[in-house]
């Protein structure tokens, strides 16, 4: 086997495509299309040298047969693999701690495994990886969803501000984006709508993204104010958006990323037609 910095993007996203399709070599982080794959290493795997930053093993056909990459942030990454088209656990440690070498700032280490990937999950206590969730992508296809006629929640205006933003870091005290980067966020495909009711006071809001040039929407947020649960607005929040999302042509399914143990959320997902596609498995290993 030949271990080398990938050089070919278009060659690995194929790769990393074929082997994302299959549940028992799935990575959660890592999409399933060629053309998303390969735009995202175009964006996020590259070097301070402009130089792909994405490691692979070839057979002696000089066929790619594993693969690992991180995409990092300053001291703590989340990794695409590893992959592995073969049943060697020396090759894919030989290449992480390669990429332990290659990425020495990083000291966080997250892995997202498909449940069914028994390789990967086994590998996870090989190396110490603590588990840290487990979690469900549910999908819903637009031939499956029923829409609505009427909405109730409207788009976000700059007044709506103050109690958007209280009741976020109420809901989602932690999360990557906080209120003031999603009002920035707002676009033509970037949409925060908000639920209020005959007093102006505001009960609930989601946000999603749209790339209709990707055929992709991802449903970013979605929350209810506690004094206003259990009466049915979730559904009717989610339905809207999901309405809206639907609108666009290019748009034929909608995946989430939900935690599994959210039982209560996640009985509204599937009562407007989501369905379980994956379950996933999340880990961390800090560097010793």
């Amino acid at each position: 086997m030949v271990l080398s910095k990938a050089t070919d993007f278009e060659e690995l996203a194929q790769f990393l495509s074929t082997e994302n399709k299959e549940i028992t070599s799935h990575i959660g982080y890592c999409g399933e299309k060629v053309e998303e794959i390969y735009q995202t290493l175009k964006e996020d795997f590259i070097d301070e040298n402009g130089e792909p930053d994405f490691l692979i093993a070839r057979n002696d056909s000089g066929e790619i047969v594993a693969a690992i990459g991180i995409d990092a942030d300053e001291t703590s990454g989340e990794v695409w693999g590893p992959f592995n088209q073969t049943t060697s656990y020396e090759l894919q440690h030989e290449l992480f701690e390669k990429l332990l070498t290659s990425h020495p700032h990083i000291q966080t280490f997250q892995f997202f495994n498909n449940k069914e990937n028994t390789m990967q999950c086994t590998y996870m206590d090989k190396i110490s990886a603590s588990k840290t969730g487990e979690h469900l992508i549910l999908i819903v296809q637009s031939e499956n969803f029923e829409g609505v006629q009427k909405f109730k929640s409207t788009s976000f205006q700059q007044s709506d501000f103050l109690a958007f933003q209280q009741l976020h870091k109420e809901l989602f005290p932690n999360t990557y984006y906080d209120a003031a980067i999603i009002v920035g966020r707002i676009s033509e495909h970037h949409v925060l709508k908000i639920l209020k009711n005959e007093f102006d006071e505001v009960l609930g809001y989601a946000y999603y993204e749209v790339d209709p040039a990707m055929g992709e929407a991802s449903l970013e947020y979605i929350g209810i104010s506690s004094n206003a649960q259990n009466k049915g607005l979730g559904t009717l929040l989610l339905r809207e958006v999901l309405t809206e999302m639907f609108s666009y042509s290019q748009i034929s399914e909608i995946q989430l990323c939900v935690d599994n143990t959210n039982s209560q959320a996640n009985h509204v997902y599937f009562k407007v037609g989501f369905e379980t596609k994956y379950v996933l498995v999340s880990y961390e290993m800090n560097r010793s």
